[in-house]
C-alpha cells in the first residue's frame, strides 16, 4: 500500500509534461505570470466578500481551459490537502462567531449556536485559500520549472531562496524513487503477513536510513558543483523577452483586480 501511495505522489507533483502543452498561459513571459499571480493573490487574501471572489474564480476556470489542461483534473489536484485542511481548522468559526443565530443544538451538556457570519467567515477563509492554491498551481502547471527560476531571479529574489527551491524540486524526484525501491525490497522479502508493530519498525528504519542517503548525497553533489566551479549564483542560458501578447494579459490581471476590488465595496455579501 505504501509503494502505491508514493507512484501516486510522484504522478502527483510531476508537471513537466503540462508546460509543454501549447496553450495561453504556456506562452505567456515568466517573469510577467509570477508577477500576475502575486498581484492575484494579494488582491484575494484583501477581499472580504465572497462575490467579488466568484469573478476571480471564473477568471482561472477559463485560464485553465485556454491554456489546455484537463479541468477536473486540475480541480481535483487544487482541493485536496490544503483547502480540506483550511476547512478543517474553520470549523470553531461557525460556532465562535457572534450573530445571527442559525440553529441551537447541545452537546454533552455544552449548548452551541451556529451563527451566519461564523458560517461566513468559514466559507469566505476556506474559499480564499483555494482560490490562492488555485492560482498557484496554475502558475506551476503552465511554467517550465527552469523558466520559473531564471524569472525568480530576474525579478530579484533571494539567492538561496532560489537555490534551495531548485534543490528541494531535483531532490524529490531522487527521494521519492529510493523510497520505492527500499519498500519494494523490504515487501519482496516478506513472505507472511506482519504485525503492525513489526510494520511501523521497519518504517521506522526506512526512515532512518533515507535520511542518512539524503545527508550523503547532499554532501557527493555540493562537492561536485564546487569542483565545477560553482561560486553561489544560478546561471542559464535561457533569454526572455516580453511580448505584446505578455503586456495584454498583465493589462488583463490588473483590470481583473479591478473590478474585484470596485466589487468588493459595492456588494453586500
Amino acid at each position: 500500500m505504501i509503494k502505491e501511495l508514493l507512484k501516486a505522489f510522484e504522478d502527483l507533483v510531476y508537471l513537466e509534461r503540462y508546460p509543454l502543452l501549447n496553450g495561453y498561459l504556456q506562452k505567456i513571459d515568466p517573469r510577467i505570470k509570477l508577477f500576475a499571480t502575486a498581484i492575484l493573490i494579494i488582491v484575494i487574501v484583501s477581499t472580504l466578500k465572497i462575490t467579488p471572489l466568484l469573478l476571480l474564480l471564473i477568471t482561472i476556470i477559463s485560464f485553465t481551459i485556454v491554456s489546455k489542461i484537463p479541468l477536473k483534473n486540475f480541480l481535483i489536484r487544487v482541493t485536496i490537502f490544503i483547502p480540506i485542511f483550511a476547512g478543517i481548522i474553520t470549523l470553531p468559526l461557525p460556532f465562535i462567531t457572534p450573530g445571527l443565530i442559525l440553529t441551537s443544538f447541545s452537546i454533552a451538556g455544552f449548548s452551541l449556536n451556529l451563527t451566519y457570519e461564523g458560517v461566513y467567515k468559514m466559507i469566505l477563509f476556506t474559499f480564499r485559500v483555494w482560490l490562492s492554491i488555485a492560482y498557484l498551481i496554475l502558475l506551476i502547471l503552465t511554467t517550465k520549472f527552469t523558466n520559473m527560476l531564471y524569472a525568480m531571479r530576474r525579478l530579484k529574489f533571494p539567492q538561496i531562496f532560489i537555490m534551495l527551491t531548485s534543490i528541494t524540486y531535483r531532490f524529490i524526484f531522487t527521494f521519492i524513487n529510493e523510497s520505492y525501491r527500499m519498500i519494494l525490497a523490504r515487501e519482496s522479502r516478506i513472505t507472511s503477513k506482519q504485525r503492525r508493530l513489526d510494520i511501523m519498525r521497519d518504517l521506522g528504519n526506512i526512515i532512518g536510513t533515507l535520511f542518512i542517503r539524503a545527508y550523503e548525497r547532499g554532501e557527493r553533489v555540493y562537492f561536485a558543483m564546487v569542483s565545477r566551479g560553482y561560486s553561489g549564483e544560478i546561471k542559464s542560458i535561457n533569454k526572455l523577452k516580453i511580448h505584446v501578447r505578455d503586456v495584454i494579459f498583465l493589462i488583463l490581471t490588473i483590470l481583473i483586480c479591478a473590478v474585484t476590488i470596485l466589487l468588493n465595496y459595492l456588494m453586500v455579501i
